[in-house]
């Protein structure tokens, strides 16, 4: 270990009288110092072997390279899913929707902090080709939102969402999942009383009351209209649907986080109801894990990969639809920023 700075201060000051009082002082001192040099070489070299040996927590591979990451992270994948499909069915008549809302709440407990990377729903990305019977080895490059389409049960279709985020970002873990069909958004919009925003788009075609730059504390419709309309819009793409989606929630996360701190209500409130109109596999220990560093860790704000939108038919069904490629530069530098990842040389 390294000398500590009142070890060093002790030091110069010894040597400083010695230099004063004799020429044999001096050469003690000269002494003395080779050997202080000694051990601070023998310091260093430990803590570089320390550091060295510092445990790698996980490997992801981006374009083509290694990263390393040393933190401890507990990654969950929250989606919000239309009404394409037919979740609440089972069996033959299953048939997954798609995720309109795709956010990867990332947890350092290390460090204690948080952050979440925002996802295009129109990512180009691996899609594994379900079966019903939850089969199939086949993949097919399309939009991630599809993800969810594939598989027999909603479990599987959330599963296969989690595979496809997951070899989106290199291999990343995640931990869980959460996926709530957005038509039941209101529900969670009401347990915090509505979210105050300043509207970036009109919407008096749905609520006259919803005009561009209007600032509204939102009920539970308005909140749904303003997180999921798009195809009305008069810029119907989803990066400005996203734009919203991000307001919301960053809205809501402020305002939930207050309420977590000073009512003791309101976790089991969310608890219940995201009983009943959720599909998850996150344990109660998670959830307390997550709950403790939302109230006491440091919130690093929601990303977003930058990239190029296009349209294509990548889906084949001959309809033209919006392809998001994300840019490599972007994906590496916020993976970086949200895990501390290191570059294998």
């Amino acid at each position: 270990m390294k000398l500590n700075e009142k070890g060093r201060l002790i030091l110069c000051f010894t040597a400083a009288v010695v230099l004063a009082g004799a020429f044999w002082f001096v050469l003690r001192a000269f002494e003395e110092n080779m050997m202080a040099e000694t051990l601070d070489g023998k310091a260093a070299a430990v803590s570089n072997s320390v550091a060295e040996e510092e445990p790698v927590m996980g490997t992801i591979k981006l374009s083509g390279d290694k990263y390393d990451y040393y933190h401890e992270f507990e990654t969950f994948l929250l989606m919000g899913t239309d009404a394409s499909g037919n979740e609440k069915a089972s069996g033959k008549k299953y048939r997954g929707s798609m995720a309109d809302f795709l956010l990867l709440a990332v947890f350092d407990l290390t460090d204690h902090t948080y952050g979440m990377i925002q996802l295009d729903r129109d990512t180009m990305t691996e899609i594994r080709l379900l079966s019903r019977k939850n089969t199939g080895g086949a993949t097919s490059k399309m939009q991630l939102c599809t993800a969810h389409w594939y598989g027999g049960d909603s479990e599987t279709s959330c599963e296969n969402t989690v595979v496809a985020v997951s070899k989106l970002l290199g291999g990343i873990t995640i931990d869980g999942y959460c996926a709530v069909n957005m038509e039941d958004f209101p529900k969670l919009n009401h347990l915090v009383d509505g979210v105050e925003v300043t509207l970036e788009d009109d919407f008096t075609m749905h609520d006259p009351k919803m005009k561009k730059g209007t600032t509204l504390t939102l009920t539970d419709e308005q909140a749904y209209i303003y997180i999921h309309s798009r195809m009305e819009m008069k810029n119907d793409t989803n990066s400005a649907r996203m734009q919203r989606q991000k307001q919301y929630m960053k809205a809501y996360f402020e305002k939930a986080l207050t309420l977590m701190k000073t009512d003791n209500t309101f976790i089991n409130n969310i608890n219940s109801e995201l009983e009943t109109i959720a599909v998850t596999n996150i344990t109660g220990r998670q959830m307390s894990t997550m709950t403790k560093t939302l109230m006491e860790g440091t919130n690093r704000g929601i990303k977003e990969f930058s990239g190029k939108s296009k349209i294509g038919q990548a889906l084949d069904d001959g309809i033209d639809h919006a392809e998001f490629y994300i840019d490599k530069a972007s994906k590496i530098q916020i993976m970086t920023e949200m895990y501390g990842l290191q570059k294998r040389k």
